[in-house]
Parts: C-alpha cells; sequence; structure tokens
C-alpha cells in the first residue's frame, strides 16, 4: 500500500511538473508575439525563437530564475498591446466555436421520466438565466477584461 501511495504521490508531482512548464511555456509565447513576416532574414526569425526558448528553458529549469523573469517581463511590457490583442481574438474565437443554446432548446430538453422530476427545477433556473440574458460568455468576458484593467505595466523612463 504504501509502494502504490509513493507512486501516486510521483505520478502527482510529474502532472504538476508538466503542468507548470506548460503554464511557464504558454506565458512566454503569449508574450514572443512577433509574426515571422516582421522579421527581415531567417537569421532575425530564428535568433527571437532560440531567445523565447532560452527564457522557456531557463524558467522551466530554474535557472538564472530573477534575470530570466527580468527578461522575460520587458518583453511583455514591450508587447502589452499585441499580447491584449492576441488574448482577446483567442477569446472571440472560442465564443465563436461554442455551441448557443436557446431558453426554446433548453425547454424542449425538459425530462419525462418521474425520477429525473429534480432536473426540473435545474431547467427553471437555466430558462430563467437565459432570458435575463446572464450568461457564461459574458462572465469569462468580464473576468478577461478584468485581468487585463489589473495588469501593472512598469513605467520606462
Amino acid at each position: 500500500a504504501g509502494l502504490a501511495r509513493a507512486e501516486g504521490a510521483a505520478g502527482r508531482d510529474r502532472v504538476h511538473a508538466m503542468e507548470r512548464e506548460m503554464a511557464l511555456r504558454e506565458r512566454v509565447y503569449r508574450a514572443f508575439c512577433a509574426p515571422r513576416e516582421s522579421f527581415a532574414t531567417n537569421d532575425e526569425w530564428n535568433d527571437y525563437l532560440e531567445q523565447r526558448e532560452d527564457i522557456a528553458f531557463n524558467l522551466v529549469e530554474g535557472i538564472d530564475q530573477a534575470e530570466t523573469e527580468e527578461r522575460l517581463r520587458r518583453v511583455e511590457v514591450e508587447n502589452a498591446d499585441t499580447i491584449a490583442a492576441n488574448r482577446a481574438k483567442e477569446v472571440e474565437m472560442e465564443d465563436a466555436a461554442r455551441p448557443k443554446a436557446s431558453a426554446m432548446q433548453i425547454a424542449e430538453e425538459e425530462p419525462e421520466l418521474p425520477e429525473m422530476a429534480g432536473n426540473r427545477a435545474q431547467r427553471q433556473k437555466q430558462l430563467a438565466t437565459l432570458a435575463s440574458g446572464w450568461s457564461m460568455e459574458l462572465v469569462k468576458k468580464r473576468a478577461i477584461q478584468e485581468a487585463f484593467d489589473c495588469l501593472v505595466v512598469p513605467a520606462m523612463f
């Protein structure tokens, strides 16, 4: 039992490390958002990609953490407008791809079996929510807007 518990803990640690690496890499890739077309030569583009990978690798591996964070912060400040615009496009694309349920669709899915009558109250809540104009999309957009509003971009004087 102890071995199984230890293996489970090790597996959770690996998953946590992988999730951490993915989050760090996503942050770095969002900051390094210049398109290929903005570079005159392949060498300039490759240098840009190498800098991006160096920062990602150092953050994941914990190498020169303070210096690497500062390098990334500078890039994030330089590209703040582009990062925000790209994130807004991502949110719009996610919203467009998500199927929308109408109040009529929810009403048509009303359960018919007596043992499912407990779902009736939940469906009534969904109908009331849709009728009021509230949706999870609005909540998500508001959360994203608040996240961008609270970004503090240090002044570079």
